[in-house]
């Protein structure tokens, strides 16, 4: 239960630094041309940054590693299938994080920033498939009450729906990017405020649920 607990409060805080560094980002004064992948930051800063996001990501992995650690989809073959794709989506998006640090003075459309990118956006893929699947089983087995086991496939509809289309359509560096992208943050802080808060279902408790296949 600490383990769970501890993953709850890792993906609080990574959500709300992710939040605050994106703010930033926004915020910041363009220092390069807007077809440099480092935009609106300077070459150093940006590498610096992606540093910090990659802590970020790596923090929420914790959360999404605690919440399938948690079984609130069961323990089955398929559960198993589905936490696996979420973790090892959420820990390449680490990865994708730290591959756009040589790139940082790249031109936007360069192969080499291509391939960087691809890791991120793979990395997220696999992530949100994962969680649509994960969270598909967790509303059947209803461990939580039904707002709190939704969350998971919400955010993972969220990010294939809402951020990724959002996010090509204007720009990693948009102010609308950075709204949707918010939003998914909170979703992961919200699921990390279950972890701490654990909100099993009445029915749950009194009818046990049989174990997913």
């Amino acid at each position: 239960m600490d383990a769970i607990k501890g993953g709850g409060r890792s993906a609080i805080a990574g959500a709300a630094l992710a939040i605050a560094g994106n703010a930033v980002v926004l915020a910041a004064d363009p220092a390069v041309s807007d077809d440099r992948v480092s935009y609106p930051l300077s070459t150093h800063s940006f590498q610096l940054g992606q540093v910090f996001f990659a802590l970020t990501q790596a923090l929420m992995a914790w959360g999404i590693l605690a919440l399938v650690g948690s079984e609130i989809a069961g323990s089955g073959r398929a559960a198993r299938v589905w936490s696996k794709l979420a973790v090892a989506g959420m820990l390449l998006t680490v990865l994708g994080e730290l591959a756009l640090i040589p790139v940082a003075g790249s031109d936007a459309d360069a192969a080499a920033t291509s391939a960087a990118t691809t890791v991120f956006g793979l990395g997220v893929l696999l992530a949100d498939v994962g969680l649509i699947g994960f969270g598909v089983l967790a509303l059947r087995l209803r461990q939580w009450w039904l707002g709190w086991a939704a969350l998971p496939l919400v955010l993972g509809l969220f990010q294939v729906l809402i951020v990724t289309p959002v996010s090509f359509a204007f720009g990693f560096a948009s102010t609308e990017s950075f709204l949707v992208i918010a939003v998914a943050d909170l979703l992961v802080a919200l699921i990390g405020l279950g972890l701490l808060r654990n909100p099993v279902a009445e029915e749950s408790r009194r009818f046990p649920h049989p174990q997913s296949a």
